[in-house]
């Protein structure tokens, strides 16, 4: 009886829980950004590690509750690498699970990071005398945006933006370039 039993719980377990994963597509570049590219392609790198964005949504009782959505997922990734403006070579998949009365279903996105070549990583020194290991980006200011918008995309703060470019307030016009160091 109890090997009846077992066997009927397995049956019910593998009935009640399903998943599924599809690959949506390859990709060569991929980039939510609005980057005017010009005469700036042959100036973009990619970086040494990859990176992934993931945007889920959650099912309860077989009904959805939202939408993954890719922009989402593809931004995720991209915010991952400071100064990225697109990623290469990477996947787009579709994911989803359910067990009984809860699952979830997601766009997954992975890449390597790319961005302007006129980042450059440096040695900086820090208060006791060791060396960190920084990346120095270059920022153009664009019409509209804020140091407050930009120390956030950067993940430093407004005062060390100030400093690093000697400004004598936090306005800044379109045009100016920023030195940024990311940790």
């Amino acid at each position: 009886m109890k090997s009846v039993s077992f066997f009927v719980g397995v049956f019910l377990l593998l009935v009640g829980m399903s998943s599924c994963s599809h690959r949506l597509t390859d990709f060569t570049v991929i980039s939510t950004r609005n980057v005017p590219l010009g005469n700036q392609v042959a100036s973009l790198q990619k970086a040494d590690q990859r990176v992934k964005g993931v945007d889920r949504s959650h099912v309860i009782l077989f009904l959805p509750i939202g939408t993954p959505n890719m922009k989402e997922a593809i931004d995720r990734a991209i915010d991952k690498y400071p100064g990225a403006i697109g990623l290469v070579d990477g996947v787009v998949k579709s994911k989803g699970w359910s067990i009984l009365l809860y699952g979830q279903n997601s766009f997954v996105v992975e890449g390597t990071p790319l961005y302007e070549a006129d980042v450059k990583k440096q040695d900086v020194p820090v208060n006791n005398g060791q060396s960190e290991e920084t990346m120095l980006f270059f920022h153009e200011v664009k019409e509209g945006e804020t140091l407050s918008a930009i120390a956030t995309s950067y993940n430093v703060t407004i005062a060390d933006i100030i400093k690093w470019n000697k400004l004598s307030s936090a306005d800044v016009v379109k045009g100016t370039k920023l030195k940024i160091l990311v940790k």
